[in-house]
């Protein structure tokens, strides 16, 4: 074929063939078997060619398949793949099709060039001879390499244009097999694409990870989870897996294939999940972002930057349900330490555009994903190259599966991505959206002086507006903003709290792109549920070379709601917030934070500075420092610092972390989250971990000790624990430890033991459920405080009858015993049902109940969803609150109801709709 080829390109007399010598040369010892375009381009560089053509057979039986590849040097993209199909006795008639093909592309693209220059070089196919020859009834493949000569190259190992690979085999026993057989099975090549193997070059920290270059798509596919468009014939193909877990880099059991292919405004992914036992998948119809809760998943990690700080994730399960997720480096490395064996997921709460299909298959199940570009932050470059990662979870053997293998030896996995190459001429457009949001609530509440039922109407309007000011840098405006909650928060349990109870933030508006005011330390910073009732806000975040800026300011109207008498009536408090973080080198990084909330005469105000460093795979140092100005409404003034220092080691087996942090009594800050103050605090842990990867998959113990002082060198606490985790197969997890603490209150030492067993089991795709159970001694807080016998504990249930119905059952529970007289100082439990009903992917119907023993309150929410994307969704629903009658006081505090039926206390009706335009 080699000769064939080189000798009737040579013969047309109108361009040169490179010599086979001067194309070893250029390749040199030890160079790629299966040069990927990429590393084609460099070769034609050196050459002085203007192309370079690449290309390889397959024998099956008396089928013969023979691909070219043509390389344009100048755009370094693939300006075609060409595909001849026959048997054995029309291997000419297949070398004249070849030389046609490559004929006509070129004469068509070169234009103004006299001479056209060819390099062809090797690619290898994988054959099982070093000609290529197989076995009766098995495949051959070889080496299609054109020099001055042509004379056939040697044969080696790697993959070959329209094959099949399969991970864990030896090469040669690849070629040609369809995943669906299984390992070791033959069968006839399914589809094609683009070989996709070679290690990454100049990528800092990635050099020598795996590296893959997508090719441009001409037709764009159709979004419909089918794998039927052309265009995934020649994309490049992904099927090298390897596990995380059970057993760290070892094959997948399973096979998987990923395409990828872009164009200038969007990068595209097909999905094949195979399954030797098909029973096996789980695959549920559910809303946005809960597939990847219960669901075997295949997820896309993109880091646009190439700096390992941040990644964007992609996840679809088998129907096409999208996930996504934004993951930074913190503490582990993007949330993967050395002891982990899963693959981390992120902040959920950030949503974007992007269009998915999904299908469930006879091996399996087939998805298909377009993320539009717009969608993404990435540096104003004419060419990119992005960090790189595919995982697939496998449910029902408790298997995470990864294409860039990740060691447990690292701790981070942002640094153990591949790297995605040869993205250029993306579109520059600027991305603008614009979202109307309108809000109608029909709201009442019980009037505890009359016994009456006031009702209100809210009917609200307002917008949101997105601007791309560059491909890396966006400005979030909006005007009168709708911060309702859909969901309200989860039930904690606030009896015999010594501290104050921490609620999440829920409101879409200040969770996008909450991860670059993200400052990790033992106060939450910036916590913007202090933010309560805003007229407007703004923000500003991206990434200017290596520097993360923020910059969020907002009007709040809440401090102004008080009677018409205060002086504070109608006035606004403002809120300023700005983050900054240099990026020295993967995962590292100094930064700075600035927060001021100025109301009438009073400010809150905060500065700091802070920083991580990753000293070697698996150790980190970090520090912060930071102080804060009060001036209350009274004149009154204060300020005071914090300090926080710490080291951290993750390894496979061996973990450790010392650290400490000082909080004056004096600090504070109304922009952020403070529960302790006066407090200085050394802590240590040691952990060891043991990895059977059997029946019992790790095992391990862990001892931490911690000591807390006031500012008055007074031991306020001290702690040991004793815990040991363990993880088996068919997803049973344990727990256990046991606790030996000084707790000081009131003036008093209380000395506690204190013990824990926890675990979960996910074995059935129907049903899985666990929990965790406390007891020992526990201090009363109160005026005359008492050490008593306590117990507590959270248990949880999911069922899963069917694909389109998801339920859900929650305990918690929490008592205390006197045990001076055995008398029973409370018994509160929590109750929590959650069911949904997916009619299409769209629309879906979920139901709320809540019900607490201690206060005897009972809780209903209905709520109707349809969705269309991320940004435009419809809700209407209905919600109900009861309470004992005889627990409802009135003003004078005398019982309301002498009753021990429910009454109602609040009632709302609720409609929200969202619509997202995009330009």
């Amino acid at each position: 074929i080699a000769e064939t080829v080189a000798a009737d390109l040579e013969s047309l007399g109108n361009m040169v063939v490179i010599g086979r010598e001067a194309v070893a040369s250029a390749l040199g010892a030890g160079a790629l078997a299966s040069p990927d375009a990429a590393a084609a381009t460099r070769l034609g560089r050196d050459l002085g060619a203007g192309w370079v053509v690449t290309g390889g057979y397959q024998r099956v039986g008396q089928r013969l398949r023979i691909t070219a590849r043509l390389v344009d040097v100048r755009t370094g993209v693939v300006a075609e793949t060409l595909i001849a199909d026959g048997t054995l006795d029309e291997i000419f008639a297949l070398q004249d099709r070849i030389v046609a093909g490559l004929m006509m592309t070129t004469t068509t693209g070169v234009s103004g060039t006299r001479m056209p220059t060819f390099a062809v070089a090797p690619t290898v196919a994988g054959g099982s001879g070093d000609n290529g020859d197989a076995p009766t009834g098995g495949v051959g493949a070889g080496n299609v390499g054109t020099g001055g000569g042509g004379a056939l190259a040697r044969a080696g190992r790697g993959t070959v244009s329209g094959g099949i690979v399969l991970p864990g085999l030896d090469v040669a026993d690849r070629a040609g097999r369809d995943p669906r057989d299984g390992p070791g099975a033959g069968g006839a090549v399914a589809r094609g694409g683009a070989p996709a193997a070679a290690p990454a070059v100049s990528a800092g920290i990635l050099t020598g990870r795996p590296s893959v270059t997508a090719i441009r798509a001409n037709v764009p596919p159709t979004v419909d989870g089918q794998l039927d468009d052309a265009i995934w014939q020649r994309a490049t193909r992904i099927t090298e897996f390897v596990q995380i877990s059970p057993v760290e880099g070892a094959p997948a059991t399973e096979n998987t294939e990923v395409w990828v292919v872009f164009d200038s405004t969007h990068l595209y992914f097909g999905m094949h999940a195979h399954y030797s036992n098909p029973g096996m998948v789980r695959a549920n119809r559910v809303d946005r972002d809960r597939a990847s809760f219960s669901d075997d998943t295949i997820s896309i990690y993109l880091d646009t930057f190439l700096d390992q700080q941040r990644a964007f994730v992609f996840t679809l399960n088998g129907y096409g349900v999208q996930g996504d997720s934004l993951m930074g480096s913190g503490r582990g490395g993007g949330g993967f330490r050395g002891g982990s064996s899963g693959v981390p997921r992120g902040d959920r709460s950030w949503d974007v555009l992007f269009d998915s299909g999904g299908t469930l298959v006879e091996d399996g199940w087939t998805a298909e994903m377009a993320i539009p570009f717009k969608s993404l932050r990435y540096p104003s470059n004419d060419t990119h190259r992005w960090g790189f990662q595919i995982a697939r979870s496998i449910r029902g053997k408790d298997e995470t599966v990864v294409w860039a293998p990740v060691s447990r030896d690292i701790s981070g996995f942002l640094p153990q991505m591949g790297l995605l190459d040869g993205l250029r001429g993306l579109s520059t457009s600027r991305n603008l959206e614009i979202q109307p949001t309108v809000t109608a609530i029909q709201a009442g509440s019980l009037d505890r002086s009359t016994g009456g039922f006031d009702q209100e109407r809210q009917p609200e309007g307002g917008v949101n507006l997105k601007y791309g000011v560059t491909s890396n840098l966006v400005l979030d405006f909006t005007y009168n903003p709708d911060f309702s909650q859909i969901e309200s928060d989860r039930p904690q349990i606030e009896v015999n709290r010594r501290f104050p109870l921490f609620f999440s933030e829920l409101r879409p508006f200040f969770l996008e792109g909450q991860e670059v005011f993200d400052v990790r330390g033992p106060v939450n910073f910036i916590h913007t549920r202090t933010i309560v009732d805003p007229r407007y806000g703004a923000k500003l975040t991206g990434k200017v070379g290596k520097a993360t800026l923020g910059v969020l300011i907002a009007n709040d109207e809440a401090p102004g709601k008080v009677d018409a008498t205060d002086r504070a009536f109608g006035r606004t408090a403002n809120v300023l917030i700005g983050r900054a973080r240099y990026d020295l080198y993967s995962e590292s990084h100094i930064g700075a934070i600035v927060t001021d909330r100025e109301f009438l005469d009073s400010y809150s105000r905060l500065v700091g500075v802070d920083g991580r460093f990753r000293l070697n795979p698996t150790t980190s140092a970090d520090f912060m420092a930071v102080t804060s100005q009060n001036r209350a409404l009274d004149g009154t003034e204060s300020s005071g610092p914090m300090f926080d220092l710490g080291l951290r080691h993750n390894g496979r087996n061996l973990g450790y972390s010392i650290s400490g942090y000082s909080l004056d009594p004096e600090f504070d800050t109304e922009v952020g989250f403070v529960r302790r103050r006066d407090i200085r605090r050394a802590s240590s842990s040691v952990s060891y971990r043991w990895w059977p990867e059997s029946w019992i998959i790790n095992w391990g113990p862990s001892l931490s000790y911690s000591k807390n002082w006031n500012f008055d060198d007074v031991l306020e606490d001290e702690s040991t624990q004793i815990r040991l985790n363990a993880s088996f197969a068919k997803n049973i997890r344990f727990n256990g430890s046991v606790r030996r603490e000084m707790e000081r209150f009131g003036g008093i030492n209380f000395f506690k033991n204190r013990y824990s067993l926890g675990g979960n089991v996910n074995t059935s795709r129907a049903v899985s459920f666990g929990g965790s159970f406390n007891w020992g001694e526990q201090v009363r807080f109160s005026g005359t405080p008492f050490l008593g016998d306590s117990t507590s504990g959270n248990m949880f249930m999911s069922l899963r009858p069917f694909s389109r119905l998801q339920a859900s059952l929650n305990m918690r529970t929490s008592r205390l015993i006197d045990p001076r007289d055995q008398t029973e100082v409370f018994d509160v439990k929590i109750f929590r049902t959650q069911t949904t009903y997916q009619f299409t992917d769209r629309l879906l119907l979920r139901n709320i109940l809540e019900y607490n023993t201690f206060n005897r309150t009972f809780g209903a929410n209905l709520l109707v969803t349809y969705r269309v994307n991320s940004g435009s969704v419809f809700y209407i629903g209905y919600d109900d609150r009861y309470k004992q009658g005889h627990l409802i006081f009135d003003d004078d505090d005398e019982p309301l109801f002498f009753t021990t039926d429910f009454e109602r206390t609040n009632r709302a009706f609720f409609m929200k709709i969202s619509y997202l335009f995009r330009y």
